[in-house]
């Protein structure tokens, strides 16, 4: 038979794709999918990669649209399910295998069944079987995505939806959906180290995952400062070349053993940024000392009662007022050289002065964010009138925090609360 080349249009270039499929010249790619915090390997999406006997590898951007427009987009689907699923099966572990729905087969009628069926014959676990939408499939006939969505579920399929953020996204869609993963688009973990909006974006997606206990996976993790930008911001699952770029069967095994290997947990860990805030609420409420954040314009962002009580206020009032609001004179001259000390510096700057009537020992440290970008000062003050050893001993220690990351403690001298001044600090 000829191969028909490309560029042919109509039924040539069916005949060619046809040709492809039948002799296995498009075959799966494994891609590993991989725990960011412990490094274990927990899966792979499955991409069609075509190798042609003539002009070798093709992008799957010259022939996936082709493949769609003459609607062989299901026989490419169950081409790779049943090269894939048969090999993986014999594979030691628990991974799973993600593939690529279309937006036509979502919404076809008893697709669910069908590819269910198509995946018990390869022997594979269906449980450990997931699928990846995008929320483009699920705009065209929405009552049967979900339905199907739904059913995929209680099927024990999870289901992905695939580069959130870039289409038609909906908060009420992704709420409303029994969605068990979120993945990050490529382009907003793309250098995110170095650029802060993509940061804030990536964070508002994992948070947003976390608190609606959806797994969240980056696509397109390059670097290992990439890495450690989504590891800082809870991140449960990455993908991309510093992983392993798609690979065949066989090297797909070996990547089995060279990776730590592990079962996905049912439950990604919550800690999202609602958390998050009712944490440092609670330690803010509950610490032994004053405890403050201010920005880079020397203003209270967040304080506590105890901390705002130097000002005789609470800490609602205190929190948006600058330091030139609420002191003068020698006072303001110094806490300002405090600060100033404190942008220049990794350690934290600690120092004794009155103020009115009270007798304070201060520390404080700048705040960096991900990028090591100074982005404000974490203050904790306490009253040198007599305060107990204990907390003395603690507040010193604050020091050396940033050398021995602090663990919470028991103050004995300070109530029993489980808060040491030296972790309000590092929060």
């Amino acid at each position: 038979m000829l191969v028909p080349t490309l560029g042919d249009s109509g039924s040539t270039v069916g005949a060619r794709l046809s040709f492809a499929i039948e002799n296995e010249h498009i075959w799966p790619a494994f891609q590993p999918i991989v725990d960011i915090r412990s490094g274990a390997l927990r899966g792979f999406e499955v991409l069609a990669r075509w190798t042609d006997p003539a002009r070798g590898a093709i992008p799957p951007a010259e022939f996936i649209l082709e493949l769609e427009q003459h609607d062989l987009i299901d026989r490419l689907f169950n081409h790779l399910v049943q090269l894939a699923c048969p090999v993986a099966a014999t594979w030691p572990g628990k991974f799973f295998l993600a593939f690529n729905l279309s937006p036509k087969q979502l919404i076809q009628n008893g697709f669910p069944r069908t590819f269910a069926d198509t995946v018990r014959v390869t022997g594979f676990p269906l449980d450990r079987f997931q699928v990846e939408v995008t929320e483009g499939s699920l705009i065209s006939d929405e009552e049967a995505a979900y339905a199907h969505v739904a059913e995929l579920d209680g099927m024990g399929i999870k289901v992905a939806l695939d580069d959130f953020g870039t289409g038609y996204s909906s908060l009420a869609r992704l709420e409303a959906f029994p969605f068990r993963k979120l993945k990050i688009d490529a382009r907003f973990v793309r250098a995110l180290h170095r650029d802060r909006s993509k940061r804030r974006i990536a964070a508002a997606i994992i948070g947003l995952g976390q608190s609606l206990a959806i797994t969240v996976v980056a696509e397109g993790v390059e670097t290992p400062e990439e890495e450690a930008v989504l590891r800082e911001l809870g991140c449960d699952l990455g993908q991309g070349w510093l992983y392993g770029k798609p690979m065949a069967p066989a090297d797909a095994r070996r990547a089995l053993d060279e990776f730590a290997s592990g079962e996905e947990t049912s439950e990604p860990l919550d800690d999202s940024p609602f958390q998050q805030l009712h944490q440092l609420a609670t330690l803010y409420k509950q610490a032994p000392v004053g405890l403050c954040f201010l920005d880079m314009n020397f203003r209270h962002v967040r304080a506590n009662d105890r901390f705002a009580s130097i000002h005789n206020m609470t800490g609602l009032e205190l929190e948006g007022k600058t330091i030139w609001d609420v002191m003068s004179g020698p006072t303001l001259a110094t806490v300002k050289r405090i600060l100033d000390q404190s942008k220049l510096s990794d350690d934290p700057i600690t120092e004794s002065y009155i103020f009115g009537d009270r007798h304070l020992r201060v520390i404080c440290t700048r705040v960096v964010d991900l990028a090591g970008e100074v982005i404000g000062f974490s203050g904790v003050s306490i009253d040198t009138e007599a305060p107990s050893e204990t907390c003395l001993r603690v507040l010193d220690s604050a020091m050396a925090f940033r050398k021995h990351p602090p663990t919470l403690r028991r103050c004995p001298g300070c109530s029993g609360n489980p808060q040491s001044p030296a972790s309000a600090l590092q929060n």
